[in-house]
């Protein structure tokens, strides 16, 4: 058996041709890097051969020692070349790079094979330069925090991937990544070029008939927004709702990124007030409300096909209800805690489609302020006090072809006791079973599921309008009261069906509409609202 000496083999010129291919190699936008196969030819041919007993690794190596053996098992007590040995080489930077680590090698360093032992030299490619080409409003530290990147960082496809999509996350600006070989051996520099994508502020004006039947049945919103007021990846954010009738609604907000790659921070503060009309008239019955919530939101995944978030948030309320001409007043307040998870994820199942996932588990506390409404609540509903409920909400999108999609939508909601009104769940509306009224069936525990065929109208050369036609079904059921309200005579429980047509409809001047026609499927009476065989509903709005 021959024992071969590679000592005085010029693996320093292999070396070197490794660092400047990982280089170059890496000059593609971070969308498009392929997992580049370091193919240089040997320099040197020979027929000496060695027994293989094991395999070491030295250098820095992004994976395990077991991984890289377990590659290599085949090759264990066998004869092999150096060619052999090279081709192993290779074996081994393929696997790293199918890894995430698309500028690691592996090579064969000067050594004398003593015992039967190949070892093998990783060189795992870290990050030299970090570059930012900044043409936005943000501060490059922002840009920094959400790359997630650092000189000497080993480059890992997987983490770059993820810090360039939570760049893009950043509101109204877009990012993209370029590679090139580093100034010293074994490093390549990241470029990250970054811009402004549409307009700082942005916002909407719309109009629809989606309000209550006392309170005003058409409303007419607005909201704005404004991208990185300090210049750190943060949004402000205002707005408001007012109906026809005695019913406004207004809400500023404020987010921002924090600490570290994928966190945020914000707070917000509600206000709305209404006033009853028609029959309640004469009793000059108002109510009104008011809460801040400070929320906090961590990314556990970022990419293209899977994104993952969770969150916690804090709401401090306050709310109440009178008729003042009856000297009926019902003030209270509440604490909740929200605890959520939420992501969506793309699929190849039959032709394609996406998939939305929101779970939230919400514990409060309610206390109601007036003596005679909390004695009166204590021997009836009893939803004074601390309160627990899941909230759940799925959606699918099914790509069936070119123009056709399938879209189905299902919501529920399970209690721990009976709720205020607040935290109640409603069936009826624009947003629910599209053939009954808005409020419509509330209760504390309920589903409800909606599904939708969608077809995309062709459309001529040069039109710009985009018209897509719609048929519907919806349905829903709701358990009034969870543990039973004394002296309620009603029945326990409620369930909703309908179905019908609608049209979406965009353009390239930022309109948007929607309407909806939708009729009942069964004979259940309509309470909040007078009934109908069918519904319409419509939304308009003005994007900028």
């Amino acid at each position: 058996m021959n024992q071969m000496n590679i000592k005085h083999v010029t693996n320093a010129h292999r070396v070197k041709k490794r660092l400047l291919t990982a280089g170059l190699t890496a000059l593609c936008a971070v969308s498009c890097i392929p997992a580049v196969h370091a193919a240089e030819k040997a320099a040197e041919k020979t027929t000496e051969s060695i027994w293989v007993a094991r395999y070491t690794f030295d250098g820095e190596n992004p994976v395990t020692d077991a991984e890289l053996r377990d590659i290599l098992a085949p090759h264990r007590h066998h004869e092999a070349t150096l060619s052999d040995l090279e081709a192993q080489a290779e074996e081994i930077t393929k696997y790293l790079r199918d890894k995430g680590y698309f500028v690691a090698f592996a090579y064969l360093a000067p050594q004398e094979f003593r015992d039967g032992v190949v070892t093998f030299t990783i060189v795992p490619g870290r990050y030299g330069e970090i570059i930012i080409n900044n043409e936005t409003y943000v501060h490059d530290r922002a840009i920094l925090r959400e790359m997630g990147v650092a000189p000497g960082q080993i480059i890992d496809k997987n983490e770059l991937s993820r810090g360039v999509w939570l760049t893009n996350d950043i509101n109204r600006i877009e990012a993209n990544t370029k590679l090139k070989a580093g100034s010293e051996p074994g490093t390549t520099d990241l470029i990250v070029n970054v811009k402004n994508k549409g307009h700082r502020m942005w916002g909407y004006l719309g109009v629809d008939n989606g309000g209550y039947r006392y309170t005003g049945r058409y409303q007419y919103s607005a909201f704005f927004n404004y991208a990185s007021p300090f210049r750190e990846g943060d949004i402000f954010s205002i707005g408001g709702v007012m109906s026809n009738g005695k019913m406004w609604s207004g809400s500023i907000s404020y987010s921002t990124p924090f600490w570290r790659q994928g966190e945020r921070l914000g707070i917000s503060y509600v206000r709305s007030f209404y006033s009853l009309g028609g029959a309640f008239s004469s009793m000059d019955f108002v109510g009104s409300s008011q809460s801040i919530g400070f929320n906090w939101q961590h990314n556990f995944r970022r990419s293209r096909d899977l994104n993952l978030y969770g969150s916690v948030r804090l709401d401090f309320k306050s709310m109440g209800s009178e008729a003042r001409q009856m000297s009926f007043r019902d003030p209270k307040h509440a604490r909740n805690w929200v605890f959520g998870i939420n992501g969506d994820n793309l699929d190849r199942f039959l032709t394609g489609g996406r998939n939305t996932l929101s779970l939230s588990y919400t514990r409060g506390n309610v206390m109601i302020n007036e003596p005679m409404q909390r004695l009166n609540d204590a021997v009836t509903g009893r939803t004074a006090g601390h309160f627990g409920k899941w909230n759940l909400d799925l959606t699918r999108l099914q790509h069936i072809d070119d123009r056709l999609a399938l879209y189905l939508s299902y919501s529920r909601q399970w209690a721990e006791k009976n709720l205020d009104p607040s935290e109640k769940f409603s069936l009826g509306g624009p947003s629910g079973v599209r053939a009954y009224p808005v409020s419509e069936a509330s209760g504390d525990d309920g589903w409800k599921w909606t599904a939708e065929l969608r077809w995309n109208v062709p459309t001529r050369e040069g039109d710009t309008n985009v018209w897509q036609m719609i048929v519907f079904v919806d349905g829903g059921h709701v358990s009034i009261y969870h543990e039973g309200y004394p002296g309620y005579t009603g029945p326990d429980s409620r369930s909703l069906y309908g179905a019908g047509l609608g049209v979406n409809w965009s353009n390239d001047d930022n309109w948007g509409a929607r309407v909806n026609y939708a009729w009942k499927l069964g004979h259940e009476t309509a309470v909040s609202d007078s009934d109908r065989s069918g519904r319409f509903w419509f939304q308009v709005y003005k994007f900028f």
